[in-house]
């Protein structure tokens, strides 16, 4: 004979008046797989240790595959008066196979339950976040080696400053999303820590297997601090801050080139299918996936906050508030992992406009560092140097730097002589051949060690 939950768990939840207010419903039921792994590995462990029969732990697992499939075919019956989705699956075993399913929740509690799906959910979505990443990451390198001579002003304040490879453009975006990628590692660390075993915050009186367990569910180290297992939240925090800081580099990325594709700028053709038209003016293409990007960034900051915010006032053990732990880490990484397919998407699709950034670049004093330098390399101080380029660029009368005559120029300083009609675009650029500059040399360089890292971190985990 089965025994239906609905009439013995009131006084478990409290009253139902408020159900809707009490319930995790909405952001568990995305972890249901998660919850029916962890339940069958529970079982296997109960049988280990000869609280199940193998019968009985057959019987278990049986139903609560065939649970599985009727939620991802959509024929599950969900009752949300059981608060979560814990509950349900509970019930609907007892509807299947009767009293045995009561024997499985013996040693566990939704503490350590939760906790668990928690943790393996996020290290699973982490996982495929970071295989995005990494194909971001290579979409940045192949664009840098496809285009690494064409070169472009670069801008402080959205001034121009000197002269740059797109390719050594290109390149810090790769730096940047790299340490995200890193970021997300060190969060797949810290969730690596099974809690499973910690019971409602003091421990178990079974002899549970723990070691065993996380074998089976994949998990590498388990918790040392039962309190510790069920009341921290700071691995949820790690996944906040790696999501908040992507995004805010994806929108920093997206800013960008929003500028570039501006007519104003014109460097860069975005593809048609990652703009929309205007309901208005019909001339126009709006970069709206890239608007949208950086309009979401918001979403993680906001979340971080939020959890932080509510972790900072709470005892340690178990309180109510950490049910509000995951549903914004979840959209988090949801909004990420969109944004990500369609960055990679479409820089696996963008051109530049060479002749534009040239035009650009020649049309400016660009190159007034250059001369500052080269009279700085004939051993006068630099500020001194910087001086007379200065007073250069407040008399140029309609002319640019690089225009002016040795002659023009020597009415500044007589320390010109004929090479420094040599300063130009490419002899700028080639001449930054530092660590990390901008020189052709030096871009390659970079780019060999973004492979380098990038075949270190393929299958990192």
């Amino acid at each position: 004979m089965t025994k239906n939950l609905n009439n013995k768990t009131s006084s478990v939840q409290g009253g139902e008046i408020y159900g809707d207010f009490t319930s995790s419903f909405d952001s568990d039921i995305r972890m249901y797989s998660e919850d029916i792994d962890v339940s069958i590995a529970y079982s296997n462990m109960l049988s280990k240790i000869g609280v199940l029969t193998l019968d009985e732990t057959n019987l278990i697992n049986s139903a609560l595959e065939d649970i599985r499939n009727e939620i991802k075919n959509g024929t599950f019956k969900w009752d949300k008066k059981l608060e979560d989705i814990h509950l349900n699956i509970e019930n609907s075993m007892y509807d299947k196979i009767g009293e045995v399913a009561g024997k499985l929740h013996f040693g566990r509690s939704r503490n350590d339950q939760v906790a668990t799906d928690s943790r393996l959910y996020f290290i699973r979505k982490i996982d495929f976040l970071n295989t995005l990443i990494i194909d971001f990451l290579q979409e940045l390198v192949k664009l840098s080696e496809k285009n690494i001579s064409i070169m472009l002003p670069g801008y402080t304040h959205l001034q121009k400053g000197q002269p740059i490879l797109i390719s050594h453009n290109l390149m810090s975006y790769f730096s940047i999303i790299s340490r995200d990628l890193r970021r997300f590692l060190n969060a797949r660390n810290n969730l690596d820590n099974m809690p499973l075993g910690s019971g409602a915050f003091a421990g178990v009186t079974i002899p549970i297997d723990r070691e065993y367990l996380a074998s089976e569910l994949g998990f590498s180290n388990i918790s040392s601090n039962s309190i510790d297992g069920v009341s921290s939240r700071d691995h949820i925090l790690d996944i906040l801050y790696s999501c908040s800081s992507i995004m805010i580099n994806l929108s920093r990325i997206s800013e960008e080139l929003i500028i570039w594709n501006s007519e104003e700028f014109d460097f860069v053709n975005i593809p048609d299918e990652f703009t929309t038209g205007s309901s208005i003016m019909p001339q126009k293409r709006n970069p709206d996936y890239l608007e949208l990007i950086r309009g979401k960034t918001g979403h993680s900051l906001g979340q971080l906050v939020n959890l932080a915010t509510s972790l900072k006032g709470l005892t340690f053990t178990y309180n109510r508030d950490l049910q509000e732990d995951r549903k914004g880490a979840m959209d988090s990484i949801e909004i990420v992992t969109q944004s990500l397919e369609v960055i990679k998407n479409l820089f696996s699709k963008i051109s530049f406009n060479e002749e534009k950034m040239i035009d650009s670049a020649n049309k400016s004093n660009i190159l007034a560092t250059d001369f500052a330098d080269y009279l700085a390399n004939k051993k006068i101080p630099y500020r001194e140097a910087y001086k007379i380029i200065k007073d250069i660029s407040l008399n140029l009368k309609g002319k640019y730097i690089h225009e002016l005559s040795l002659d023009e120029l020597r009415q500044f300083s007589k320390l010109f002589e004929k090479d420094a009609l040599d300063i130009s675009l490419r002899n700028s650029i080639e001449n930054r051949n530092s660590t990390g500059g901008t020189s052709t040399n030096s871009v390659r360089n970079q780019i060999i060690e973004a492979k380098n890292f990038l075949k270190k971190n393929k299958n990192a985990k």
